[in-house]
């Protein structure tokens, strides 16, 4: 079980003056070639290094007021496809003060400086990876052992006043899909969601409290039990990718929190059971949570909502290429429909026990004792969480305040701090 130690900007530090030592010069323009048979240009820098560039291409995005609206609010193309010549050729290409000059039909000059022209290269493989990086979707999968051995921890103060730290933090989380905070005050988590942007709100609210409570609307409210690995909110069809907890009275004994890497699981069972890992990633099932949850309605009077959520999905979400993207379980929810034929449903059954099994695994547990102030933010669509057993006090019983988010917003977020903060990962929008 780990504890968590009070963090700092060490790692942070290190990690800046790796990236400042790799930075260099970039080259300049040395000649070019117009290929008018394969309606593109093609140019040289002084390194050696060559790029092609269509036509077409460089008429779209060329970096002018013409062709582009620029302002402190957006960056936006002005051209519609309606009207865009998909034929255009170049009147005039010419290299002048460095830049590539092209004169275009209808009295448009664009203007291409070197570093443009490098950062957007389309033929150069290392380009296209490093433009990947801007959908931030490079994780690393773990197991327990793994796991502890980097977990992100950062201190609340740090995370609140400093971008460095907060980028650091969520950055940690896309890549891990977890990270903990400490020092947290009782209202951290509407801090820390004003600091990532907008909190997502669901049919519990925008932040919501978890203790044991009398006619409980959702399992982690019902009893002080052992809960079971799940993943919030089955039952929605686009259920929310993050969640954060704070712990704001830990309980007397018990109560640990304990997370598993599903990424890391589905791919236990792609190499050694791919039969039914084959069958998670293909069988839909379906999801019900009926109840209700009171809110606070525009009149500042409390109003009670009554929902009736279904959904299907599969427990294991894989792309076009058979990454896994997602994992959405959770067995108090499950309800008794599948979308296979009545043959496969027994396997279906083998292959739910054999993914929980693995996920049980103590090698793939990671277990977390948090304390008061502690905060935990995870990917809900891809981590498996759960909590223990637990005993309070009638007069101090276990209490958690916790939010949701969304992928878009907190990747939104870290690309544009790494703009704020010119940062050596930062990826033009334009």
């Amino acid at each position: 079980m780990l504890k968590l130690p009070v963090s700092s900007s060490i790692q942070h530090a290190l990690t800046i003056a790796r990236y400042c030592t790799s930075l260099k010069e970039t080259p300049t323009l040395n000649a070019f070639i117009d290929d008018i048979s394969r309606r593109q240009i093609q140019i040289r820098w002084n390194d050696g290094k060559c790029g092609n560039f269509p036509y077409v291409w460089l008429r779209d995005t060329s970096p002018d007021t013409q062709t582009y609206t620029f302002s402190s609010a957006m960056t936006a193309r002005n051209l519609t496809m309606r009207d865009f010549d998909v034929e255009v050729v170049p009147q005039r290409i010419a290299l002048e003060e460095g830049q590539l000059v092209i004169d275009w039909p209808a009295g448009v000059v664009s203007k291409y400086s070197s570093e443009w022209l490098r950062l957007r290269n389309p033929c150069d493989d290392e380009m296209r990876h490093r433009r990947r990086q801007v959908y931030l979707k490079e994780t690393q999968l773990w197991n327990a052992k793994e796991i502890a051995s980097r977990l992100g921890r950062y201190e609340f103060k740090a995370v609140i006043n400093d971008d460095h730290v907060l980028h650091d933090f969520l950055s940690s989380v896309c890549r891990d899909g977890i990270a903990f905070v400490s020092g947290g005050t009782p209202d951290a988590v509407a801090l820390i969601g004003q600091r990532i942007g907008l909190i997502q709100r669901t049919h519990f609210g925008e932040i919501f409290e978890v203790t044991t409570k009398v006619d409980a609307s959702n399992m982690a409210y019902a009893s002080n039990k052992e809960l079971p690995f799940h993943t919030d909110f089955p039952s929605l069809n686009d259920p929310p990718q993050l969640q954060m907890l704070h712990m704001l009275q830990r309980a007397d004994e018990g109560g640990l929190n304990l997370f598993v890497d599903g990424f890391h699981v589905a791919e236990q069972l792609r190499i050694n059971h791919r039969k039914y890992f084959d069958l998670l990633t293909r069988v839909k099932m379906e999801y019900i949570e009926q109840g209700y949850d009171v809110h606070e309605g525009s009149d500042g009077k409390p109003y009670t909502f009554y929902y009736d959520m279904a959904a299907q999905h599969r427990v294991i979400r894989t792309d076009m290429d058979g990454n896994v993207i997602r994992i959405q379980f959770g067995n108090a929810m499950r309800s008794w429909f599948y979308e296979c034929d009545v043959s496969e449903i027994q396997e279906v059954y083998r292959a739910m026990k054999l993914f929980t099994d693995y996920c049980y695994r103590p090698e793939n547990i990671l277990k977390i004792q948090m304390e008061n102030g502690d905060i935990v933010l995870w990917a809900n669509t891809r981590l498996l969480h759960t909590r223990t057993a637990y005993r309070s006090s009638a007069d101090r019983p276990r209490r958690l305040s916790g939010c949701y988010f969304s992928w878009d917003i907190v990747k939104s977020r870290i690309r544009h701090l790494r703009d704020k903060l010119n940062h050596p990962l930062n990826q033009p929008c334009a």
